[in-house]
């Protein structure tokens, strides 16, 4: 009898030893793939290049001018991502700017010269873009908004012969706000949670701004008000930080 329950309980031990040893442990689940987001409020700077156009419109002798130079400055946006990957957001920025020309003054039958330059610049735009995780093109526009300065003078001590009426050296300019609008498209990639670089183009049309420049030889010439049309474009490279 006392072997028999011996047996019996050997038995038992060893089917729970064989059963444990089937017991069913579950792989590790890997933790799923973080994928950017884009909202969030974000600073930064950037510098580029434009080249554009100024032409005064009430003088129809006078000529056009190409405006070309650099520029630098800082912005500040907000994003928001919907869950379908679109993005939705605003920015505001501004540049100091050397875009503009000088002119004149080196042609001994032309006593005069000028320059026309567009000195700090601005938008206030929205911005449509597509996350593709860390990248996202975008389409943008709004309004536009510069300080642009013309200035006209002429000067007897730079040429042989007096002509063209400059007969009184004088010099005179005016600075004055253009507003007018902007659309372009850029690309943005996020380095890191926090840190994002751009690219982005722009075309700006500031409209039509008058300027008073008159000239003392012809103090009564109607082209002393004028009205010029500037229009440029801009490329950039940005540098921004989320929050």
């Amino acid at each position: 009898m006392k072997f028999r329950l011996a047996a019996a309980l050997l038995a038992m031990s060893a089917s729970t030893a064989f059963a444990a040893d089937l017991t069913y442990e579950p792989a590790p689940v890997a933790a799923p793939i973080e994928v950017f987001n884009w909202t969030g409020f974000y600073v930064g700077v950037h510098g580029g290049y434009g080249w554009g156009h100024t032409q005064d419109t009430h003088n129809p002798n006078a000529f056009g001018q190409t405006l070309t130079g650099g520029f630098g400055g800082a912005q500040i946006g907000y994003n928001y991502q919907f869950s379908n990957n679109v993005v939705l957001g605003a920015e505001a920025d501004v540049a100091y700017s050397g875009i503009g020309k000088d002119w004149g003054g080196s042609n001994e039958f032309d006593p005069y010269y000028g320059e026309d330059k567009i000195d700090w610049f601005g938008t206030i735009r929205a911005r449509l873009g597509y996350s593709a995780d860390r990248f996202m093109p975008y389409l943008t526009g709004g309004l536009a908004w510069a300080n642009v300065d013309h200035k006209l003078g002429c000067d007897r001590n730079r040429v042989a012969v007096t002509i063209g009426g400059c007969n009184a050296a004088f010099e005179t300019s005016k600075s004055d706000t253009a507003w007018g609008w902007t659309v372009g498209a850029g690309v943005e990639y996020a380095i890191t949670n926090n840190v994002t670089v751009k690219a982005e183009y722009l075309y700006t049309d500031l409209g039509t701004n008058d300027v008073t420049l008159v000239d003392v030889n012809y103090p009564t010439n109607p082209v002393n008000n004028r009205e010029f049309d500037t229009s440029f474009n801009s490329v950039k490279l940005g540098l921004n930080y989320k929050f």
